[in-house]
């Protein structure tokens, strides 16, 4: 009984020796015709792993390098001059735009160039303002609308082609494009931009769509031509006061009542004199000589 238990187990054994001696023969002549291929897609993998880290890792430093630049830029040139190096980040890139889009616009609407710089420690005036001339005043308008439609396109880009997404972005432009046109006199075009952004932001944006729609009845309004009187219009002026001027004060000047000097008219009329004070001791004088 037990010489043919341990036959069998014998006969086991070697079975298993056997099977496991054909699967590493196995294993053996699969790494020996596919082990190349198979250690090469690997290391492929891993590479590109790599190199999506190291991808990442660097356009999270663009895009840091990109906003603190932002932050520390004051010039409409400057914004201009970071939108172009960072065009590869294009969040900042249009956030830049913005920017310079708004300073320029402020310069036409302040007719000064460059503001005056002071001292912090006297308050003294270092560096006087700098007043916007004719050609800079133009130069500042091109400029502004440009840097507007540059954003905007860079909006609907960032939002994957979809104005509606960069609503808030693309309404903000088309406010100051309108700007722009009004400070040309472009009543016209103005309205058209402002009817534009009053679509977009629709009962979404009602508080935007209603501040468009303010802005295109004041367009209204200055459109209207306002007419001044003609001076064969005008009220005859009314006649000098010869009583006036024997009391010694001027007579109006021809042509219309000086308010001033009517006034200065009215107070040489009256007593100049100043009533003397009572003796002392004595009662004051009253009403009616009692």
């Amino acid at each position: 009984m037990d010489s043919a238990t341990d036959k069998k187990r014998l006969s086991q054994v070697q079975t298993q020796d056997l099977t496991e001696s054909r699967l590493n023969d196995d294993f053996v002549y699969w790494l020996k015709k596919n082990g190349m291929n198979t250690l090469l897609a690997v290391l492929i993998a891993a590479c590109a792993v790599l190199g999506y880290m190291h991808w990442q890792r660097t356009q999270n430093e663009k895009s840091a390098n990109a906003w603190s630049e932002i932050m520390t830029a004051t010039l409409p040139e400057a914004f201009e001059q970071l939108a172009k190096d960072h065009a590869d980040v294009p969040q900042a890139a249009m956030m830049a735009l913005l920017r310079a889009g708004d300073l320029r616009l402020s310069q036409i609407q302040s007719g000064v160039l460059t503001a005056e710089v002071r001292d912090q420690t006297n308050g003294q005036v270092t560096t006087p303002a700098v007043a916007l001339d004719a050609a800079g005043r133009k130069i500042a308008q091109d400029a502004a609308d440009e840097d507007y439609a540059k954003a905007a396109e860079l909006a609907i880009k960032v939002a994957g082609g979809s104005q509606a997404n960069s609503a808030l972005v693309v309404m903000q432009t088309l406010f100051g494009r309108a700007a722009i046109a009004e400070s040309r006199g472009d009543l016209e075009g103005a309205k058209k931009l402002l009817q534009e952004a009053e679509g977009l932001a629709g009962e979404n944006w009602a508080p935007i769509a209603k501040l468009a729609k303010s802005r295109i009845d004041g367009l209204v309004a200055l459109a209207e031509p306002i007419s001044f009187p003609k001076n064969a219009d005008l009220p005859a002026p009314p006649a000098a006061d010869p009583a006036a001027g024997a009391a010694g004060g001027t007579a109006p000047a021809a042509g219309g009542t000086d308010l001033f000097q009517t006034i200065v008219n009215e107070q040489q009329k009256q007593p100049t004199t100043p009533t003397p004070a009572p003796a002392p001791g004595t009662d004051a004088p009253k009403p009616g000589g009692e």
